[in-house]
This record gives structure tokens, C-alpha cells and sequence, in this order.
């Protein structure tokens, strides 16, 4: 009898309890995810095989860039089948690390097209991912952001922000939004890849409303993510992630206490949260706090400096210059 009423007392708790999906999210900015092909009309001349770099026009070009490491990138760097292949391989390696088989949402920044995008997604789909999602936009050097997903991605959109008349013609990255359907319901998603610290923290500022302008013109609930390219320094100075908060919560605000960053800038040798996660306030979605976190791995790192490790087209190691922000969320 006694048997009996405790089954019974289970079933009931597990009829109470709340009726919710967590699913989990990983923004990664994969620094120069490019094929080895020149694709017309975009500035990609650094991310070819070295048999491709032997014209006049060619070396004429890159001995234009300013810095000098990327002259030199331009110069003498073999992006060959061999190097986009591992840079490939190391990506894969560090996505599936996470979470056993890799997050359910993967948001990804400085993808070059569509074609490197499916060969990264073919690598994935035997780990439960089936779709895949990019739209060209207008950068010059053709670096997009994209998703890649365990669920079904559908209208994909590119929103440009319209900036001040003093930077109205600067090119950038526009907002990409998709819908993902969880639960059977629409949970909106938007990838950023905000203008760099090249530019002024003003236009890092007026992405942000853009990005607070397209939300709070519908009620699903939705996810931020991707490289906003906001220092600590200027964060502070304009308390710029405290005031998306009467829209969003902000991950590394909610939790990842211990956290230190991810990407570090060497010259002014600061540790800062230019990548983070962020989910919209009173729409049934929320955080586990206690997942969010800077994914660090031993592949990932530099031993010496704990600094996020780059890809080196040469000995064909390292993954990014920045670190993984992930984060599981809770829809109920």
C-alpha cells in the first residue's frame, strides 16, 4: 500500500512539474572561415592557395595593407585544401566538445559563404544537426554571420543598421535574423557581428538599438548572439550592456561570474566580453544561469598565456582569436 502511494505521488510531481525545453546555444566567432576559392567582388585575397598569389596584380595589392601581419598574410600565406581543411577540423573539434555532441544552436560570425558554411555543416550533421543557414550581405571582405542548427531554420533576414550621417558610409555587417521552432513554438534568433573597435563606439552604440528596435516589434521570445565587438573600457564608459537590460538579459551579467572574457587584446592588454549570449525578459525564456560560461578547452588555448588560440595556416593548429561564449535556456 505504501508502494502505492508513492508511485502515485511521483506520477503526480511529475504531472506538476512546469512543462519546459532547455536548449542549448554556442556564439563562436571562427576568425576567417574562408574557402579556397576568389569569389568576385570581395576582398578575400589572403585566403587563397600561394599558386594563386603570383601575379603583379596580387603582390601590387597586399603591399598596400597597412599591417604588416596581414600584408604578409596576404603575401605569403597558402590557403590551400590542406589548411582550410584543418582549420575546418579544428572547429569541428571544438564545437563537438561542448555538450558531448555540440550545442543545439550554433551561432557563428566571419563565415565567408555559403559553400565553406555546408562543408562545416556536412563535418556536423552526424551529430544531429540538420540545417544550416547564410545570407550574403554587403561586407567588403565577405565575411558573414551564419547558423547551424539541430532544428529546422526558416525566414532568414538581413537587417542594415542606418547609422548617423557621419558614418552612413561605412561599410558593416547587418543583423541576421532566423526562426527556430522549439517546443511548437517561434523562437527568434539574431546574429550580430557589430562594427569593429577600428570604428567608433558610437556605432557599436547605435547596433545595439537597432538590435533593441527589432526586437520589441514582436512578442516571441529570442536570442541575441555574436560578437558585439564591445570592450570592457567603453562598456564602462557608456554602460552600454546595462542598458539593453529593460529588453534583455545579458549572459556573462547573469552569470559566469569567474569569467574573464573573450578575447584578448594584446596592445591594451585587456580582457573583454566581445562575445556574449542574450535572451529577451518576460517571454518565456530564460537562462540556467549556471550553464553560462566561456568555453575553454586545452585545443583552444594558448598554454603560455591562457589567451584564446588562433589558427596558424602553417602548423595547422589553434582554432580562433576568440573564445566560445555558450549557454543552455530554458522555454516554457
Amino acid at each position: 500500500m505504501k508502494l502505492h502511494k508513492y508511485i502515485l505521488l511521483l506520477i503526480l510531481l511529475m504531472v506538476q512539474l512546469p512543462d519546459a525545453k532547455e536548449i542549448s546555444v554556442m556564439s563562436l566567432n571562427a576568425q576567417n572561415l574562408f574557402d579556397t576559392i576568389d569569389d568576385s567582388g570581395k576582398d578575400d585575397k589572403a585566403f587563397l592557395p600561394i599558386e594563386k598569389k603570383e601575379s603583379f596584380e596580387h603582390k601590387n595589392s597586399c603591399n598596400n595593407i597597412s599591417v604588416k601581419a596581414w600584408r604578409m598574410e596576404c603575401l605569403y600565406q597558402d590557403w590551400n585544401e590542406e589548411t582550410k581543411n584543418a582549420k575546418l577540423n579544428n572547429l569541428v573539434k571544438i564545437i563537438l566538445s561542448y555538450n558531448e555532441h555540440g550545442a543545439d544552436i550554433l551561432g557563428l560570425q566571419e563565415i565567408e559563404n555559403i559553400n565553406i558554411l555546408e562543408q562545416l555543416f556536412n563535418l556536423l550533421k552526424p551529430h544531429g544537426y540538420i540545417d544550416f543557414h547564410l545570407l550574403e550581405s554587403n561586407d567588403k571582405r565577405g565575411v558573414d554571420t551564419a547558423f547551424i542548427a539541430k532544428y529546422k531554420i526558416s525566414n532568414p533576414k538581413l537587417h542594415y543598421v542606418e547609422f548617423s550621417s557621419d558614418f552612413e558610409t561605412i561599410d558593416t555587417r547587418p543583423v541576421f535574423e532566423v526562426d527556430i521552432i522549439v517546443k511548437e513554438q517561434i523562437v527568434k534568433f539574431y546574429n550580430v557581428h557589430f562594427p569593429s573597435n577600428f570604428h567608433p563606439v558610437d556605432m557599436r552604440i547605435e547596433s545595439f538599438k537597432k538590435l533593441k528596435e527589432l526586437v520589441t516589434k514582436h512578442n516571441h521570445p529570442s536570442v541575441a548572439l555574436g560578437d558585439f565587438n564591445l570592450t570592457n573600457k567603453d562598456n564602462k564608459k557608456y554602460n552600454v550592456y546595462a542598458n539593453q537590460e529593460d529588453v534583455w538579459y545579458v549572459a556573462h551579467r547573469e552569470g559566469c561570474s569567474e569569467c574573464k572574457g573573450t578575447y584578448y587584446y594584446g596592445r591594451g592588454k585587456s580582457w573583454d566580453f566581445l562575445d556574449t549570449i542574450m535572451v529577451s525578459k518576460k517571454r518565456g525564456i530564460e537562462f540556467n544561469k549556471s550553464s553560462i560560461d566561456v568555453f575553454i578547452t586545452e585545443f583552444n588555448t594558448y598554454k603560455d598565456t591562457g589567451r584564446p588560440y588562433r589558427f596558424d595556416s602553417k602548423n595547422k593548429k589553434g582554432i580562433s582569436d576568440h573564445f566560445p561564449m555558450v549557454a543552455k535556456i530554458t522555454l516554457d
